[in-house]
């Protein structure tokens, strides 16, 4: 339940990650959720936790994607969570922990694509999905003009897309 009267001003942002890995095929591992927006392989960075560790972490465990070499930080913004955020019971909780956001960018050669826990992927991620970047860009700017609660965040995403082309 949200809390009306939390200075949201005051809370921490909550650490994240995400990764654009580009295959052998120039494809990028994305997913399209379906529920109109794309999803790229990331999530929370754990306390005291390497950023690009749990970046690996996250890749693994979501999408089976195995890097190769290192990954090359491109960027970091914060961005403040809107009131209508939180959908699910999870994201509830954060939005009364958390204002939004702290989200670190990286760029990553796939090395190899495996399913991570055997037949299954993390809740969410139904299989490996490399995708055309065009594909992505063009599923993102679906929602332009973007809400300015996520603009930042959604114009650095087709920057790094457009870099990748």
């Amino acid at each position: 339940m949200k809390n009306k009267n939390l200075d949201r001003s005051k809370l921490p942002f909550r650490k994240n990650c995400e990764g654009y890995f580009i295959c052998k095929n120039r494809k990028i591992i994305a997913q399209d959720t379906k529920k109109g927006y794309i999803e790229f392989p990331g999530g929370g960075i754990d306390n005291n936790e390497d950023i690009s560790k749990a970046l690996l972490r996250e890749a693994y465990e979501e999408a089976g994607v195995i890097i190769e070499g290192e990954l090359k930080k491109i960027g970091q913004i914060n961005f403040v969570w809107s009131p209508n955020w939180a959908k699910s019971e999870k994201q509830k909780n954060r939005y009364n922990e958390f204002q939004g956001e702290e989200m670190h960018f990286f760029i990553g050669e796939v090395k190899e694509l495996v399913c991570p826990k055997g037949d299954s992927y993390e809740e969410g991620w139904e299989n490996n999905v490399d995708m055309e970047i065009k594909e992505v860009v063009d599923i993102i700017k679906r929602d332009f003009p973007f809400d300015k609660d996520i603009k930042e965040y959604r114009e650095f995403q087709l920057k790094i897309l457009d870099s990748l082309k």
